[in-house]
């Protein structure tokens, strides 16, 4: 079933790329919708839950350890099947992941040790990259906010208060500005997951 996920996912990036910025993420999640649409996917398990390209994700070999939460929330339940889609999209085994995050539910921690940048800008770029991605393991939207961005600054030794908006408006391709929180572009959900596997190797 899923033979032509990867084709599917590397044309839906292409298209969205071509998207004005702010509005890429959006463009992607349509694009994978409509593709998976295409394939007679499945769109709903027996609870009625939808799904973006679903059924079986929790199947792929890097997400097969993965469990979730179907309860009932007030975040809609299709953008949680992000997470694997990310992981399987850029080929990152779970066993990375853990040595990354540590994943409780909703919430998650960055955990790794060393973030191997020597500037507190490029720490502060990095975490906001993990930040976005640990968001779209647990929440499905790669969304943080300015407040945990701060807070992960500050344990790895990398606040720069007087800089640190200018950081962050140095990489407008990367991080998209909404009100307290930033959340992440298709080039900068590629850059984390570059991020993810240097960290590990």
């Amino acid at each position: 079933m899923f033979e032509n996920v990867s084709e599917h996912l590397d044309e839906a990036v292409r298209l969205a790329e071509r998207c004005p910025e702010k509005y890429q993420i959006p463009c992607f999640e349509a694009l994978i919708r409509v593709l998976a649409q295409s394939e007679s996917l499945p769109k709903q398990n027996g609870s009625g839950l939808t799904y973006a390209m679903d059924g079986n994700v929790e199947t792929l070999p890097s997400t097969s350890n993965w469990s979730y939460d179907t309860a009932p929330s007030a975040i809609p339940q299709q953008p949680r099947h992000r997470g694997p889609v990310f992981l399987d999209q850029y080929q990152i085994p779970s066993p990375s992941i853990s040595r990354v995050y540590h994943l409780d539910g909703d919430s998650y921690r960055i955990i790794v040790k060393d973030l191997r940048e020597k500037t507190s800008s490029k720490k502060q770029v990095k975490l906001a990259l993990l930040l976005g991605v640990g968001s779209l393991l647990t929440a499905g939207q790669p969304v943080f906010t300015k407040d945990s961005l701060i807070e992960a600054c500050r344990e790895y030794g990398a606040y720069d208060a007087p800089n640190f908006a200018s950081h962050m408006k140095k990489q407008r391709d990367m991080f998209i500005a909404q009100g307290n929180e930033w959340s992440l572009t298709v080039p900068a959900q590629q850059r984390a997951a570059e991020a993810i596997k240097e960290l590990t190797s």
